[in-house]
């Protein structure tokens, strides 16, 4: 009970400073965390919160079911969902669900995403979302806001093995409850190059309250399984992590550290309908 008192505090503490500050890190999707955060340039929907245009041209359904542990810590556990299916033949629908906290203090958000190809080689995307934070006494809940907001991002694809990619979070600049505190804003923009199939260098910059901070990533395919590395600035964080396919399941974990706090680990599950 002790140490849910201190995360709590600790939560209470972050977001009096910045309304809902874990909101920003409810990405989970394994494959970018453990490429150094750089899902702009990734496809599926495990990167759909980086790029809502990560999802166009999905081919029937997926589904991934993740969590992420951060600083190895349970008090300030995430889990999600995370779905896409196609529309037609050049459109793609998708739903991703986050959940963060604990009875006493919890974030929800709720994103639906419609993305498409506009050509060929180009897609987009855009991301209504939903972001609600509740704090409660212990016996009833005393306090909560709800914030609405809207993402969107592009990738066009070059010379079959190069993408260039770009997002922008809530634009608009959405406030969250009577304190009218901003939900976090935060633009990316990178390169992927793939010199073979199932390989990936990626390159991204992304900038946000905190500053500029640079993300390179790589993804190595042996076989069934895909090893993933990858370094971010400000703060310096070293990551890893690997997917495997299993019977036609996808197991993924990621580990991304941090230069005072313990490491933090997701893991999740895919599957192709």
């Amino acid at each position: 009970m002790r140490k849910m008192n201190v995360a709590l505090a600790v939560v209470l503490a972050l977001t009096a400073g910045q309304a809902i500050a874990a909101f920003e890190e409810l990405e989970i999707g394994i494959p970018a965390q453990a490429m150094g955060g750089t899902g702009v340039v990734l496809f599926g929907p495990g990167a759909v919160l980086w790029n809502p245009a990560a999802i166009a041209g999905t081919d029937g359904v997926t589904l991934t079911a993740s969590g992420r542990l951060p600083f190895t810590n349970m008090d300030f556990g995430t889990f999600g969902l995370d779905g896409a299916f196609a529309v037609s033949e050049s459109w793609a629908g998708g739903v991703s669900l986050r959940y963060f906290g604990s009875d006493l203090y919890n974030e929800q958000m709720a994103a639906l995403t419609m993305a498409g190809m506009l050509t060929e080689d180009m897609s987009f995307g855009i991301q209504p979302v939903i972001c609600r934070a509740v704090i409660a006494d212990g016996v009833t809940e005393y306090g909560s806001a709800t914030a609405f907001a809207v993402n969107a991002g592009f990738q066009v694809r070059m010379y079959t093995r190069w993408m260039v990619a770009a997002s922008i979070r809530n634009p608009f600049q959405a406030r969250l409850g009577n304190s009218e505190d901003y939900l976090p804003r935060r633009i990316d923009a990178g390169l992927r190059y793939e010199p073979a199939p199932g390989m990936k260098t990626a390159f991204t910059l992304s900038r946000d309250f905190r500053g500029l901070r640079l993300h390179l990533g790589q993804r190595l395919p042996l076989g069934p399984v895909s090893l993933m590395a990858g370094v971010q600035s400000n703060p310096v964080t070293i990551s890893g992590g690997f997917e495997a396919q299993v019977g036609g399941i996808g197991l993924e974990y990621a580990v991304v550290t941090h230069t005072q706090l313990d490491p933090s680990h997701q893991a999740g599950v895919t599957y192709d309908f």
